[in-house]
């Protein structure tokens, strides 16, 4: 019988790597990888997604929910990865494109996070901490109704994704509306301070559409002010409200 010391000595010089590289090697096209054993998927057909308030989700009524709402024409398949992380796998290039445009969605009143999964990616690697709205910039003065002003302003809210067609059509306009990809824990931006050199500044107004559940303290989506951490350190009468009574 060998010796402890013996053991310890041949159990050191056991390399894992050895076993690893000894390994089958495996090949698989890009089409072939899948959600379960039933279901093939294409990456570029799929869209990840997350509900922004935390909570229990009725799986089945989502489902149902979103299927109605999009109404995807060569139909969608669902399914459920992890608590609150889903794939939503589309057939045709249109009914995803409608579904990202029409963003936000919601089911039960929770507002639904989606991003689009690439070739190589996985779920649970997918960056859902944005969210494409629309914002309406108010106050802007004619002499700064250009493209470059607006693209500018966009990236100061978040991230330009698109201009409204009919932004520059036509000769004057109350706000122009610009679609922003917007950070989830950053507060949302209100408001922005410009000039022309030489010329007082003044203040440009940011109004979102469809917005969804958001602190009216601290600006962050995914909470009301009701739940905001500092309610239980400080009386919320002293609590400032700058987005709003």
């Amino acid at each position: 019988m060998a010796s402890t010391s013996k053991i310890i000595e041949i159990m050191n010089n056991i390399k894992l790597d050895d076993e690893e590289d000894e390994g089958p090697a495996l090949e698989v096209e890009a089409r072939d990888q899948d959600l379960d054993s039933n279901t093939q998927i294409n990456a570029e057909l799929c869209l990840v997604g997350r509900f922004l308030v935390e909570g229990v989700i009725d799986f089945p009524l989502m489902k149902q929910t979103m299927a109605a709402l999009w109404r995807p024409g060569k139909g969608v398949f669902i399914k459920e990865i992890d608590v609150n992380l889903y794939v939503f796998q589309f057939y045709h290039m249109v009914d995803m494109k409608r579904v990202i445009d029409g963003s936000p969605w919601s089911s039960n009143r929770k507002v639904l996070v989606i991003a689009r999964m690439k070739e190589g990616n996985i779920p649970r690697a997918v960056n859902l901490n944005t969210m494409d709205l629309w914002v309406q910039i108010h106050e802007l003065r004619a002499c700064f109704m250009t493209k470059k002003v607006v693209k500018e302003v966009d990236n100061y809210i978040g991230s330009f994704v698109e201009s409204c067609p009919s932004n520059f059509i036509g000769a004057w306009h109350e706000y122009l509306r610009v679609r922003i990809q917007i950070l989830l824990d950053k507060p949302m931006k209100r408001r922005m301070k410009i000039r022309r050199a030489g010329n007082e500044w003044f203040w440009i107004v940011f109004k979102y559409e469809n917005i969804p559940t958001f602190c009216f303290i601290c600006g962050i989506f995914g909470h009301s002010y009701k739940f905001y951490n500092h309610l239980f350190e400080t009386p919320e009468e002293e609590i400032l409200k700058p987005y709003g009574p």
